[in-house]
């Protein structure tokens, strides 16, 4: 079946194949086509998508669908290219924990694995859940992949030595972690100096930190990701149904996360000793 795939922007996981497009329809330049797909990720974006479903239907004979994680799609398998780059791909959907601010349980439900296909990039939400039989299956897979990065975030806790054994052989570009928590330092700390040791530094330990609530204590555990040799990627906590950081968050939550979120910002602001109020105030 072809299908032609709508997304409301474009974004570094956009596909950008011949089928893809962003916005509305491009005049008489549409490639034939069995169905049209508005995806929708975001709440805040839902009203746009249903106005480029609106003006897809105007523009073709063919069923014009509009879903995405923002409605609550089943999200049973994964097909590589369809809504993500076709290198971008999950072996795995769901994951068995139950963080209060993660809705990956709710909409996915309890880890399951996937058949492997071939891309450098994954974004499963909780790879190191996976039995070490899949795990293998994956890592026989990206022996023949370049830039590898797992994106989707590593359980800190989770990082064993067979881990450890075949990421080594690996061409790695990031590996990315988590510290949502004051409660997470400890994990993240012993989890990035087990990577340290086997070789990789700043440049490839990532970690993804929740930020939005206390501007002095996010600072702190900011600090301690980056001591730990983890190069820190600060995330503003978005409520599913608030439209967007601009109306969420004030001007200073706005500096504060640039500072963390850009690395030649948070190395400059680290090592020079400045004070969060510079920025944040």
């Amino acid at each position: 079946m072809n299908i032609i795939r709508v997304f409301p922007r474009r974004t570094s996981c956009t596909p950008d194949d011949d089928m893809a497009f962003i916005g509305p329809p491009p005049g008489l330049l549409i490639p034939p086509h069995d169905e049209v797909h508005i995806s929708c990720v975001f709440t805040w974006d839902m009203a746009l998508c249903e106005e480029l479903q609106f003006q897809w239907q105007g523009a073709t004979d063919k069923p014009v669908k509009l879903g995405g994680p923002a409605y609550g799609s089943p999200c049973g398998g994964f097909t590589p290219g369809m809504y993500v780059k076709s290198n971008i791909i999950f072996t795995s959907r769901g994951c068995n924990n139950n963080c209060r601010w993660c809705c990956v349980p709710e909409r996915e439900g309890p880890l399951r694995e996937l058949p492997v296909c071939e891309g450098n990039v994954i974004q499963d939400n909780n790879f190191l859940q996976t039995s070490r039989e899949h795990k293998n299956k994956v890592f026989d897979m990206l022996k023949r992949q370049r830039g590898i990065c797992f994106k989707g975030g590593l359980q800190n806790d989770l990082i064993d030595g067979h881990f450890i054994e075949n990421i080594r052989g690996l061409r790695i570009a990031e590996l990315w972690l988590a510290c949502d928590t004051d409660g997470a330092v400890p994990s993240l700390e012993r989890a990035a100096e087990k990577l340290t040791k086997a070789g990789f530094n700043r440049e490839k330990i990532k970690c993804y930190a929740l930020i939005g609530e206390d501007m002095e204590a996010e600072e702190r555990r900011l600090q301690a990701i980056y001591a730990a040799g983890a190069m820190p990627f600060a995330q503003l906590y978005q409520p599913v149904r608030i439209g967007g950081l601009r109306q969420y968050y004030n001007s200073a939550w706005k500096r504060f996360h640039r500072m963390w979120s850009r690395p030649a910002a948070t190395k400059a602001h680290v090592e020079r000793g400045t004070s969060m109020w510079d920025y944040a105030t």
